[in-house]
């Protein structure tokens, strides 16, 4: 499992919760609809990684807001980068994924 850290703790994040198209110029710029209510998804712990890969495909980056949550609570707030290979994500687009 990855890991996160936070002061002297290390922490196993079960999953991440995240929201999505709700940045206007980026719905645009991929040419989706503004949906009507919030897009919340899941990614797998396996997602967390302190590695970035490059490897010569077309990859776009978005910085992320991110949150600790703790026994249902706040505890830490941070900086998350959202890498998509955006070549895959469109062809699981056109497929209705």
């Amino acid at each position: 499992m990855h890991t996160v850290t936070r002061e002297d703790q290390t922490i196993v994040p079960s999953k991440i919760v995240c929201a999505g198209r709700n940045y206007v110029a980026h719905i645009a710029e991929l040419g989706n609809e503004v949906p009507a209510e919030p897009v919340i998804f899941l990614k797998p712990n396996s997602a967390l990684s302190e590695q970035l890969r490059a490897d010569g495909e077309d990859i776009h980056y978005e910085g992320e807001i991110s949150f600790l949550l703790k026994n249902g609570k706040l505890d830490a707030v941070g900086f998350g980068l959202d890498l998509t290979r955006r070549a895959v994500q469109t062809s699981l687009k056109k497929q209705g994924l």
